[in-house]
């Protein structure tokens, strides 16, 4: 008896000296210290969240900068600096209570006047902020931290639209928001994120450094929200535009993180000692968008031919260099990743790779053998490469493409001009809601101007019962099919890769961030 006493105390004891152990060991691996090194293709167009679509200034400024929301692992929205929110029973007034005791970087605490300057800011410069505002009949600060937002009509989209990641509705100093116009770029860069800018040297690097006064959420990490910890002493995001030198910095710990990665440094990343390859999915879904304001591709059924005529697989895996983990075949508008969204139908016409119904429908059109002005460039691989597949299948059924190899910066420019192209190359992101597709809007270039198609994005942002929302996103994804203002092509991965010393990375989000990241060394 009092062996078997001693004996269970021994083993109590040995349990709770193990679990000290770990836990010691557990929190030893998140010290605090280090600076990591990033490699980017290059300079951001401005750290300004409101001002561009941009996915590096997207990637910076959230370690700067936080919205009233953010997005969770399942992309719905969960609060960020609001405390949470109530919604009047007409669903025409949402009340808006803040954190208490957020400071800004420059030491002032956060109120609701900085919100409501800076969310009417963004209202008026953000693609999202555009659709919301729209709405907004009145934005109001109520006390230091109640924020009113009262609607013209009920609507789905408040909390998303302060949860998008992209172009996001950041809470700058009030002093900030009002000084600089919508369309004029903040250069003075103050918010209540983790990290704080501290150096900003053009072409040679963007240093930022732990906040220490910064006030975190309770909660787990969670998405991109959740709990925020800066473990990095530093984070210096070097400007590498060549894609070999990014791959070998991070093979020789030069770089402690790379992205944009062409895919066929897979294996090299697989096979090193040091590093690790990253896949991120989703990346893009690859299209080819139509001019739908003027010209030849305004003809509906030319654009069907082109849709009846791709035979997308190939194209896919010839894109991801014959490498089955970087591509994925699926004709929702939406990503397996988005569950919300991602729709499962039947029926569509996509991926036919039918040549008799393709020359009929150049028939049906009227097509003379007119040059068909395809615009793409080399500067992504990926979209060169999708372009010149797609023309060798389109002229095998009758088409006439004249390829239109142009720089990016070109590209983006001219594509704004409705007489200088056709069809431009580009991929579509992650969309967190139906109403943000931008290629279904009349004000992207494009101009998709279906009434169609329109009448139902207004519906969509007016509408609040989910299965009627699913009901009709399904509508317009069939009437996508039928009137084809882009082509869908297949998803395509991205690659990225990291030392073995960063820990903590979140390799199942899509987008990088490197708040509670830490360094092992």
């Amino acid at each position: 008896m009092t062996r078997r006493v001693c004996g269970l105390r021994f083993l109590t004891a040995f349990v709770v000296v193990a679990v000290l152990m770990f836990a010691a060991a557990a929190a030893d691996a998140q010290k605090k210290g280090g600076v990591l090194r990033v490699g980017n293709l290059g300079e951001p167009p401005a750290l300004d969240a409101h001002w561009t679509t941009a996915s590096i200034t997207e990637t910076l400024t959230n370690h700067i900068y936080e919205g009233l929301y953010s997005l969770d692992a399942g992309n719905k929205p969960i609060p960020m600096l609001a405390e949470g929110h109530t919604v009047s029973k007409d669903g025409l007034t949402y009340t808006f209570k803040l954190r208490q005791g957020v400071k800004f970087h420059n030491g002032k605490e956060m109120s609701s006047e900085d919100v409501v300057a800076s969310l009417n800011r963004w209202g008026k410069q953000s693609n999202y902020g555009k659709s919301l505002f729209a709405q907004v009949a009145e934005l109001r600060a109520v006390d230091r931290y109640t924020v009113e937002m009262k609607l013209k009509e009920k609507s789905a989209i408040v909390l998303i639209s302060l949860a998008v990641p992209n172009n996001f509705g950041a809470i700058y100093p009030k002093e900030i928001a009002e000084k600089f116009a919508p369309e004029v770029k903040v250069t003075e860069y103050v918010g209540t994120g983790p990290y704080k800018l501290a150096e900003w040297k053009p072409d040679q690097y963007i240093r930022m450094v732990r906040f220490d006064d910064y006030k975190s959420r309770n909660e787990k990490p969670n998405g991109y929200g959740g709990g925020k910890t800066a473990w990095l002493d530093e984070i210096r995001w070097v400007p590498v535009p060549e894609v070999a030198t990014r791959v070998a910095q991070v093979e020789t710990g030069e770089l402690d993180f790379a992205d944009d990665l062409n895919l066929d440094a897979y294996d090299r990343l697989k096979a090193s000692t040091g590093a690790r390859p990253i896949v991120s999915k989703p990346y893009y879904w690859l299209v080819a968008v139509f001019n739908k304001k003027e010209g030849l591709m305004t003809n509906q059924k030319l654009r069907q031919a082109w849709q009846a005529a791709i035979d997308i697989e190939p194209i896919m895996k010839n894109v991801a260099g014959g490498k089955a983990e970087f591509y994925r075949m699926d004709n929702s508008l939406a990503p397996v990743e988005i569950t919300a969204w991602h729709t499962k139908l039947s029926g569509l016409p996509w991926n036919e790779h039918n040549r008799d119904k393709a020359k009929r429908l150049l028939q049906e059109a009227g097509y003379k053998k007119e040059p068909i002005r395809f615009m793409t460039t080399q500067e992504y691989k990926w979209m060169y490469d999708f372009a010149l597949l797609s023309k060798q299948q389109l002229e095998d059924v009758g088409f006439n493409i004249d390829l239109q190899v142009v720089d990016w910066a070109t590209l983006v420019k001219r594509r704004n001009n409705s007489k200088e192209y056709d069809v431009f190359t580009t991929g579509m992101g992650a969309f967190y809601d139906p109403t943000h597709h931008i290629y279904l809007t009349n004000s992207w270039p494009g101009w998709t101007s279906d009434e169609g198609i329109l009448k139902l994005q207004a519906e969509l942002a007016r509408e609040t019962d989910p299965k009627k929302r699913t009901a009709l996103w399904e509508q317009q994804t069939r009437l996508f099919y039928e009137k084809v203002p882009v082509i869908r092509y297949g998803d395509l991965f991205g690659l990225r890769a990291a030392r073995n010393t960063v820990k903590g990375f979140n390799e199942a989000t899509e987008r990088i961030r490197f708040y509670n990241v830490w360094m092992e060394k």
